[in-house]
């Protein structure tokens, strides 16, 4: 069980780390162009594009949440692993192993990979996944509007700037 949703985990922050570098890398008049289409995927990538700055930030939303439990579980796997293999280290070095192990997978397999095969095929991947995107967009709309206007008061009161116009 505990294995499986580490892979879970992994799958998740590629696709969202996937779709946020495909949204950001897709042609923008081929999704003008597709949005145009009287389809169902048409009316979704609307949908997301519509406010750049929300979808980004569910896709972060789910990103981090992601994260956070591939770490939780991972880091004691990891510890599994090297207490199998015999080796026993102290709370600094654990911790030091368990950070470099768990790093080294999320970027190889969730981050790195994933966002050289959705730049690569942004105009397509952006459609093929527009709608599991969309269900996290629903599902992290909430939280996305909070975490927006809290960026948002901090950029105009503190920063003094105009805030996200987009969002």
């Amino acid at each position: 069980m505990e294995i499986s949703t580490i892979v879970w985990c992994l799958i998740l922050c590629a696709f969202f780390s996937g779709m946020e570098i495909a949204f950001v890398s897709s042609n923008k008049i081929y999704l003008e162009i597709e949005k145009k289409q009287d389809n169902f995927i048409s009316k979704i990538l609307s949908k997301l594009t519509e406010k750049p700055s929300k979808f980004i930030t569910t896709l972060l939303i789910g990103n981090t949440i992601a994260l956070v439990v591939y770490g939780f579980l991972m880091g004691d796997l990891v510890m599994i692993w090297i207490e199998n293999l015999g080796f026993h280290f102290s709370g600094f070095f654990n911790f030091l192993l368990q950070t470099i192990v768990t790093t080294i997978i999320v970027l190889a397999t969730a981050e790195f990979l994933s966002k050289v095969f959705f730049q690569i095929y942004a105009n397509i991947l952006i459609k093929v996944f527009a709608l599991p995107a969309y269900g996290f967009y629903l599902l992290f709309y909430s939280i996305s509007t909070v975490i927006l206007w809290i960026s948002d008061f901090i950029l105009i009161k503190i920063f003094k700037t105009q805030g996200d116009q987009e969002s």
